[in-house]
């Protein structure tokens, strides 16, 4: 895929917070629900599906409020498996949720390297900082250290840099640096990019997403290659992983998770808590565009993709919030 020049645009979220809305209403239907000898997987499915976090959380609080428990402690003595996931991902504030998914892949007994890809290089400076003040109230110790502990090499001293949000994320280009960047990076030759100190490293962490998408494109008609080429020579393993990520990301955040969504469907068993992750921490920001890019990729579309590769009220918690669209 050849660079374009960047240009933002709005995004297409498939959640939308619901108007009227009406907080202790829905915590009685809830209420009625965590009582009935039989579980009512519908209503659950149908009210947190088709409110915003913010009202998913003032729920919670009305709940509580109101019936002396927990509503997520009620449901999970309802409900299990890939659909208590899809529920609790949304009741949980997404820094929080970000957090504890870096965690858990960083204890896995393999670390998860991608875990920490997907979403260390796809947040801004604001967006990481967040996660990682989260990271140290749920578990007592800075994000930083344990990717430190926990990763090691050219990977953990990106994943290190990222955490610190050294990127400038001031969209205005400066088009002649992007040239002299550049010139640069193809005078010196792919093969050199992956020295600790290459002006290739220190661009990749600290420019702007903007600022990166016209050096590359200025890379793209130096050179006449797609800048993953000399990447893909240059770099190995979780390195080459982490900044393919970014590259993809430059190019294009949409497509990138269109194809993390692809990767954990395709062949074989289904990656439940990718799709999980990536449904869900976008449904409110951009699932609608991921959708589109997903359908013209891929030939089918999203909700095909897990119609086929999920069942139950997974599957259609999963479609409740994939196929969400506002009224207007």
């Amino acid at each position: 895929m050849s660079l374009k020049r960047y240009c933002p645009h709005k995004t297409q979220a498939t959640i939308h917070p619901v108007e009227p809305f009406d907080a202790i209403a829905d915590a009685g239907i809830l209420c009625e629900v965590t009582r009935r000898s039989n579980v009512d997987e519908k209503s659950i499915i149908e009210v947190l599906t088709n409110r915003g976090i913010i009202q998913r959380l003032e729920i919670a609080k009305m709940y509580r409020a109101y019936h002396g428990h927990p509503l997520l402690s009620d449901l999970k003595s309802r409900i299990s498996g890939n659909l208590w996931n899809v529920i609790a991902a949304l009741m949980t504030p997404l820094p929080h949720y970000y957090a504890k998914e870096i965690h858990d892949a960083i204890v896995a007994r393999a670390t998860d390297e991608d875990v920490i890809i997907e979403i260390l290089c796809t947040l801004s400076n604001y967006g990481v900082v967040t996660i990682a003040e989260s990271y140290e109230e749920l578990y007592g110790k800075t994000l930083e250290n344990d990717l430190r502990d926990n990763t090691s090499g050219a990977f953990a001293k990106l994943s290190v840099a990222l955490c610190q949000g050294k990127r400038n994320e001031n969209h205005v280009i400066d088009h002649a640096q992007a040239k002299s960047d550049a010139q640069k990076l193809f005078e010196v030759g792919g093969k050199l990019w992956s020295a600790e100190d290459s002006h290739f490293n220190q661009i990749i962490i600290t420019h702007s997403y903007p600022q990166l998408a016209q050096t590359f494109l200025e890379y793209e008609n130096m050179s006449g290659d797609d800048i993953e080429v000399p990447i893909e020579k240059a770099f190995s393993g979780n390195i080459k992983r982490a900044i393919l990520a970014i590259v993809k990301c430059v190019k294009s955040k949409i497509g990138f998770f269109s194809g993390r969504l692809h990767a954990a469907m395709q062949g074989i068993g289904t990656n439940d808590r990718t799709l999980i992750r990536i449904v869900v921490s976008r449904s409110e920001i951009d699932l609608g565009d991921i959708k589109s890019v997903f359908e013209r990729r891929y030939g089918k579309s999203l909700e095909s993709w897990i119609a086929g590769d999920t069942s139950g009220d997974y599957k259609k918690a999963l479609l409740s919030i994939v196929s969400t669209y506002p009224d207007y």
